[in-house]
């Protein structure tokens, strides 16, 4: 019966990765149906596989809610250090499609697609954790006031509620540093609800990772073992200290096949060589940054989500005179820069990378366009699997939806390196707590 389970589950992925070459127009043949059915598919199988082995391996598993769970950054990192999802709740319907079809461990009646503020909270189960970062919009209003009533706060709300009802030992909540100022409102709704929180700034790049990624993160203990709130904490602030590598751009995306930038319009479907694939052909990773991303040296595997953006030929001219480092104010493209009227506001429009620094921060905002992201010695943006690089997603890691959908789902997610970090501290918090 478990057998027959996993198979299910594999098949069903498999299905989806014959779905997915059935809508594309590989207008070069550079991957053929047969290329697909003896070679891509069965390194699919093999490695779906091996995620259940790992997964059915863990014999002593905390189990967590991840709410606002997206296509699973935070979740995989916690996953690496022996947590397992219980529930996941999100409304993104493309995030959700990823998020599952990456974890053949779990079936669909796992993952909420609902309207999350529709829900009822009182039905959640005990789980030893709950993570996510819910949306605070409304916390940037003036008045302090109206924050704690403003329709937009819905979301963190829900966070609110969800915690309350599940009752874990420990919570950890996940936001921008603009949420920074509210700190005291957020700490004070939670210790309502017999919480008490402290606040980590943590960034990407101070644990050597090829990102200058700044986010905060809201620790909740609860007040029932408030005798080992202190060593909690404690244990948790230990999470930073000096890498012993530092990457840079450079050793996150190197390695990978030089493409051009799109040149035809309403062509999602069309790939090739030239372009990229939705599913390439197999990938060497030798880099110790691969080795750290993936677990294993030499992983070897199809390339994934390289594939690269329409854009115009004003804007590859843009891409192909800018210097790295190199600006919209840049003279070298002040004759054809269309935003050169706009420089107060568009200083950074078009923002060309730089091989020995720290990517700046992966944002959804490439969904629209990568002007922001151009790559350092090619005139184009970064690919999706440029960006999950950096990021910090496995090279196994497909991302579903348009490819638009995968930039944001990239951008939105926590970086499930430092995720890793989080849930070897998380890990350490439970041991302790459940030794009393």
């Amino acid at each position: 019966l478990v057998e027959e389970k996993v198979n299910i589950e594999v098949n069903s992925r498999l299905d989806i990765i014959k779905k997915i070459f059935n809508q594309l127009d590989i207008t070069d043949k550079s991957i053929n149906e047969d290329y697909v059915n003896q070679i891509i598919l069965p390194l699919f199988k093999n490695q779906l596989e091996k995620k259940i082995e790992f997964h059915n391996s863990n014999t002593t598993p905390f189990f967590f809610y991840d709410l606002f769970a997206g296509a699973g950054g935070l979740s995989l990192g916690l996953e690496k250090t022996g947590f397992v999802p219980k529930l996941v709740i999100d409304n993104y319907k493309e995030a959700n499609q990823t998020y599952l079809f990456n974890r053949p461990f779990l079936n669909a009646n796992k993952i909420i697609s609902e309207d999350i503020k529709e829900l009822d909270t009182s039905s959640f189960e005990h789980a030893s954790l709950v993570v996510g970062g819910p949306p605070c919009q409304g916390f940037s209003n003036a008045n302090k006031q109206k924050k704690v009533d403003d329709e937009r706060n819905k979301l963190y709300k829900f966070f609110l509620k969800s915690v309350e009802s599940i009752k874990p030992p420990v919570f950890l909540m996940e936001n921008v540093e603009g949420i920074l100022p509210f700190k005291d409102i957020i700490e004070n709704d939670f210790k309502k609800i017999n919480y008490t929180c402290q606040v980590y700034r943590l960034n990407t790049k101070d644990f050597g990772f090829p990102q200058n990624r700044k986010r905060v993160f809201f620790l909740g203990i609860s007040d029932e073992i408030s005798i080992l709130h202190d060593e909690l904490f404690e244990i948790f602030s230990s999470i930073t200290e000096e890498p012993q590598t530092r990457f840079n751009l450079y050793d996150a995306i190197n390695d990978l096949p030089i493409l051009d930038a799109k040149t035809l319009r309403n062509s999602t479907n069309i790939e090739s060589k030239k372009w990229g694939y939705t599913i390439g052909n197999i990938h060497r990773n030798q880099s110790e940054y691969c080795t750290l991303l993936n677990q294993e040296k030499k992983f070897e595997f199809p390339l994934l989500n390289h594939k690269t953006k329409y854009n115009n030929e004003r804007d590859i001219q843009i891409y192909s005179l800018l210097s790295q480092g190199e600006k919209s104010d840049a003279k070298v493209i002040e004759d054809i820069n269309p935003y050169k009227n706009r420089d107060s506001i568009f200083k950074d429009k078009f923002s060309k990378l730089v091989f020995k620094d720290v990517s700046k921060t992966i944002t959804a905002h490439m969904y629209y366009d990568c002007h922001m992201y151009i790559h350092p010695s090619q005139a184009r943006g970064l690919t999706p699997r440029e960006a999950a690089r950096i990021q910090g997603f496995p090279d196994d890691y497909l991302f579903l939806g348009s490819p638009n959908e995968w930039y944001r789902q990239i951008g939105n997610a926590v970086n499930p390196l430092i995720a890793e970090k989080i849930g070897e501290k998380l890990k350490l918090i439970l041991n302790r707590i459940y030794r009393v």
